[in-house]
């Protein structure tokens, strides 16, 4: 039954009055930390205006209301774990939610409608598989959508769009990973739904919605109740569940987390000063300024903001502490490949053998993938030959989130430049049979939280960069992966390419609304690549060229 709400009444002298009563699970908090126990009341006298008087209580309402979410959300000690049919019918308790509290709102049908198209075509439609692109009359249901790859990389959109955090806080419902997910999941099948019934509202029909009716019953499950400690590790944890961070993020913001949990007993006590004092320590010989600085204050700042938008937290205290860095001196004007190091790398690379070890195959192939698409060496080190597909006349490799991580977690295809296809690409993936090219073991990607620490494909990518550090190229300002997608892009403006197709292949957002509205497909990607010219390893063009790309020629 959803609970009464508080209205705004007018005495008969004109003044204007409301009261909130205290719900009974929080009231002794509530009057620990705010003085009353069982109600708020509301006050204003005649002379304020209607108005204003409705917008001071509206802030006034959700004042108490945020106290008492923030309440409900500190004393939630253990989360609870969910079966399927459980976390369909908690969806249907968000369904619910989520209509009452945006039935009123004034939006056109249209509104609604095109957040449905959104939700369908910008992010969904885009997590196809490639088995799908090439056959889609087989899959006109889109069975695919329930494939683990694609609720992974889906399921922050929804848990955004349907706000699903604001519900669960304001029921006072704390979820494990695992039913934290499977709940997202079961909301995500009735988002549309949901969008359709308030299209159906801002259109005047409030018939009766038979999609409650389809929801299973949800029997309210008691959490554990603790005097309300937080530990730091505690929010760390809890935001690494509900965000899915990739494993990289996690590892690297453990050591943040695990420090400050040792530090701080509760992370509701933590405040600016104790927060600055704590930071301002933490440089020494091991650690720079620069690290405590980005890596330490970026991770703190990020969970804390996350914690206190989640009412699990008051405030951020890592919001405005500032961590004074030396100014660096820097002797290299790129980060792009001169012409020397990229010709270097790439020799080196045509004298591995395909046919050996994953090694051998990822130091023939990867370093050139990359100059000629830009992509992340991870991207790239994880392919698989079922990745590598023909539409036309053109090949394409698909960088998808089903093969390993990708930064962006959103599939994108990827141009193969003739100058690949005539080195033998084509006939090295063949041989792979569909499965990977550069390592031997599958890339385990789950979403019970329980990932190794790296894939095979990620301890590849390092082993790569380990490689091209052996071959002289040391310089500590320059990344011996990453310095080929500044050599691409680099090389691609100067052969005239439209930064709209540079963008695309790379995998760099937009630059604008608009661009977006103008996203390029594959095959104005194939045709792009066309006017990237090869690269050549003849002694006789080193120096030919003024620019810090790698040596190419149009030949």
């Amino acid at each position: 039954m959803a609970a009464r709400m508080s209205g705004l009444k007018r005495s008969p002298s004109g003044a204007y009055g409301a009261r909130k009563v205290i719900p009974k699970d929080v009231r002794v908090a509530y009057a620990s930390r705010f003085g009353l126990a069982w109600e708020e009341k509301f006050y204003l006298s005649s002379a304020v205006s209607e108005h204003e008087a409705k917008a001071r209580f509206g802030e006034w309402l959700a004042e108490i209301e945020t106290r008492v979410a923030q309440l409900r959300a500190r004393n939630a000690a253990s989360p609870l774990p969910l079966t399927r049919r459980e976390a369909h019918g908690l969806a249907g308790r968000w369904y619910v939610w989520f209509i009452e509290k945006h039935e009123q709102d004034i939006c056109t049908p249209g509104h609604w409608k095109n957040l449905g198209d959104t939700l369908i075509w910008d992010v969904i439609r885009p997590q196809a598989p490639i088995d799908y692109e090439m056959r889609p009359t087989g899959d006109r249901h889109w069975d695919w959508k329930a494939r683990p790859d694609v609720r992974n990389a889906i399921r922050p959109a929804i848990a955004a769009e349907a706000k699903t955090a604001n519900f669960l806080a304001e029921q006072a419902i704390s979820l494990t990973p695992n039913a934290l997910d499977l709940f997202n999941d079961a909301v995500g099948d009735n988002l549309m739904a949901a969008f359709s019934r308030l299209e159906s509202i801002a259109r005047g029909n409030y018939a009766a919605d038979e999609n409650v009716a389809a929801f299973p019953e949800y029997l309210e499950l008691v959490s554990p109740r603790s005097a309300g400690r937080l530990k730091v590790i505690d929010l760390f944890k809890a935001w690494a569940g509900a965000v899915k961070p990739a494993n990289s993020t996690v590892d690297r913001w453990s050591v943040v987390f695990n420090a400050a949990d040792k530090h701080f007993l509760d992370a509701h006590d933590i405040d600016f000063v104790s927060a600055k004092a704590w930071m301002n320590g933490l440089a020494d010989e091991g650690r720079s300024a620069k690290t405590v600085a980005t890596v330490w204050r970026t991770a703190l700042k990020t969970v804390f903001a996350w914690g206190a938008n989640e009412r699990l937290i008051k405030s951020n205290p890592f919001r405005d502490v500032r961590i004074s860095v030396p100014r660096q001196n820097i002797e290299r004007e790129t980060k792009a490949f001169t012409p020397e190091e990229a010709r270097l790398i790439l020799i080196a690379a045509s004298q591995c053998d395909d046919t050996q070890s994953y090694d051998e195959r990822a130091r023939r192939w990867v370093p050139w993938i990359c100059a000629y698409s830009g992509a992340r060496a991870g991207e790239i080190a994880q392919l698989r030959g079922a990745d590598i597909y023909q539409r036309n006349e053109h090949y394409f490799a698909r960088l998808t989130p089903s093969a390993g991580r990708i930064k962006t977690r959103r599939a994108r295809s990827i141009p193969i430049h003739e100058h690949l296809l005539a080195q033998g690409f084509l006939t090295f993936v063949e041989r792979a049979k569909g499965g990977p090219l550069f390592y031997r073991r599958k890339n385990r990607v789950t979403t019970d939280g329980e990932s190794p620490r790296q894939t095979p494909s990620e301890r590849l990518r390092g082993r790569l960069g380990s490689w091209v550090r052996s071959l002289g190229i040391t310089d500590p300002e320059l990344s011996p992966n990453h310095a080929w997608r500044h050599t691409f892009k680099a090389q691609a403006a100067r052969a005239g390419m439209d930064e709209r197709y540079s963008d695309a292949i790379t995998g760099h957002a937009p630059a604008s609304m608009g661009r977006a509205y103008t996203k390029p497909l594959p095959e104005d990607l194939a045709e792009a690549i066309k006017i990237f010219p090869r690269y050549r390893l003849d002694d006789s063009l080193v120096g030919k060229f003024s620019s810090s790309a790698a040596t190419p020629d149009k030949a």
